[in-house]
C-alpha cells in the first residue's frame, strides 16, 4: 500500500469511474477555499491498481493538525467499491493522519455517489438532512410533467406570461449583478457568515472553474431580478449560490430559473442536476419545499466525524471547554468545536 499527501490530484482523480468523481473533488473547487490557515491537500492510497483518494483542508491547531473536506460535498472516493479495498484504504488513511500528528477530520458526504455508507466502519457517520436531485435523463417532456409539481409548473408559467427572460453566461457577464443580488439574499435571511464571500471568490470561482460552471440569470425588462451559480461535472450537475430580487413584483423567478436551468443541464449531457437541501433537516422547511417542486427524487446528506488521536482529542475538547464555557452551548456538539473562539465567532 503507497500513501501520499499531495497538493497535486486531478491526474489521480481521473483515473476513477466517472460515477465515482464531481467537481467537489477537483483541485480547482477544493482551492477555491484555500486561505492562510487553511491548505488544499488530498491523501491518495494506491495498491494493485486500485485508489482511494480523499480531498480536503487541512489547518494547523498547535503542534497537531485537523482538517473538512470543503463546502458542498467531498469525502473518500473510490476505484473500487468492494468491501475489503473500502476497509483497506480507510485503514491506511487512519494510520497516515494519526502517524502525522491529526487530531479529527470532518467530512461531509457527496449525497449523489453513495461514498457515506462505505465509510460507517472507520468513522462515526451521521445523518444530517435530505436533498433533492432531477433526473434529468428523460426527455424534457416527461420530466416537466413527471417530476415538476403542478403548482411549480403554474408559477413558470406565470413567469414567462410576466415577461421573465433567461440566458446561461457562460462568460459571467452578470457576475457583479450576481454578487449584489446574492449578499443581499444572505443578509435577508440573515445567513451565518459561513455563507458570505470575498470579492476574490467569485474572480477565482470563474478563473478556475471555467468550463464546469456557469451563470443562470433571469431578467425582467433588461433588470438582472434573479441569478445562480451553477456547476457541472460529467453525469452531475449542481445548484451552487444564487440570489433574488425580493422588490421585483413578478413571481416565479427562482422557479424560472431552475426550470430553465435543468434544461441547459440536460443539453450538456448532465444526468442528475443536483438541488441540493434546506436550512436544515425539518422536512418543512420552506427551502427544501422549494426544492422538493422540482422533484421527488430524495437523497441523504450524511457527515462523517473521524477521530485519529482520542485521547489528545478530548484533551484539547476539554481545554476549549474551561476557556470557553460560553461558547460551549452553541458549538459544544460540532467535531471542531476548539476552533471557535470568543470574540471570532
Amino acid at each position: 500500500m503507497r500513501v501520499i499527501l499531495s497538493e497535486q490530484w486531478n491526474r489521480y482523480l481521473d483515473l476513477l469511474p466517472p460515477d465515482m468523481t464531481d467537481v467537489y473533488f477537483r483541485e480547482e473547487y477544493v482551492k477555491l477555499y484555500e486561505s492562510d490557515e487553511e491548505k488544499a491537500c488530498c491523501i491518495i492510497c494506491e495498491s494493485e491498481g486500485k485508489l482511494a483518494l480523499m480531498p480536503f483542508l487541512r489547518r494547523s491547531n498547535g503542534r497537531y493538525y485537523d482538517f473538512e473536506t470543503a463546502y458542498g460535498y467531498g469525502g473518500p472516493v473510490f476505484s473500487v467499491c468492494s468491501v475489503e479495498w473500502v476497509r483497506e484504504s480507510l485503514g491506511a488513511m487512519t494510520d497516515h493522519f494519526r502517524s502525522a500528528g491529526y487530531l479529527c477530520g470532518f467530512v461531509r458526504f457527496h449525497p449523489l455517489l453513495g461514498n457515506a455508507g462505505l465509510c460507517k466502519g472507520e468513522m462515526s457517520v451521521l445523518y444530517d438532512r435530505k436533498t433533492i436531485s432531477l433526473d434529468l435523463k428523460p426527455s424534457v417532456e416527461d420530466i416537466w410533467s413527471g417530476q415538476i409539481s403542478s403548482k411549480n409548473r403554474n408559477m413558470i408559467r406565470k413567469a414567462e406570461k410576466n415577461g421573465l427572460e433567461y440566458r446561461t453566461e457562460y462568460d459571467y457577464a452578470s457576475l457583479g449583478e450576481f454578487k449584489e443580488l446574492y449578499n443581499s439574499t444572505m443578509l435577508r435571511l440573515g445567513a451565518d457568515g459561513f455563507y458570505f464571500f470575498q470579492d476574490g471568490y467569485y474572480d477565482d470561482f470563474v478563473r478556475r472553474i471555467a468550463d464546469k460552471g456557469f451563470l443562470g440569470v433571469v431578467r425582467d425588462k433588461g433588470k438582472t431580478v434573479g441569478a445562480a451559480l451553477f456547476m457541472l461535472c460529467g453525469a452531475y450537475g449542481h445548484y451552487h449560490l444564487a440570489g433574488s430580487d425580493r422588490s421585483c413584483s413578478c413571481p416565479g423567478i427562482n422557479n424560472f430559473l431552475l426550470w430553465n436551468t435543468a434544461k441547459e443541464m440536460k443539453e450538456k449531457g448532465v444526468e442528475f442536476f443536483h438541488l441540493g437541501g434546506g436550512t436544515g433537516s425539518d422536512p418543512e422547511d420552506s427551502l427544501y419545499r422549494f426544492k422538493r417542486s422540482f422533484s421527488r427524487h430524495e437523497n441523504d446528506f450524511n457527515i462523517g466525524k473521524w477521530i485519529f488521536d482520542e485521547d489528545a482529542y478530548n484533551a484539547v475538547c476539554a481545554k476549549w471547554e474551561k476557556e470557553n464555557p460560553e461558547l460551549v452551548p452553541v458549538y459544544g456538539n460540532r467535531l471542531l468545536k476548539y476552533r471557535y473562539l470568543k470574540g471570532q465567532c
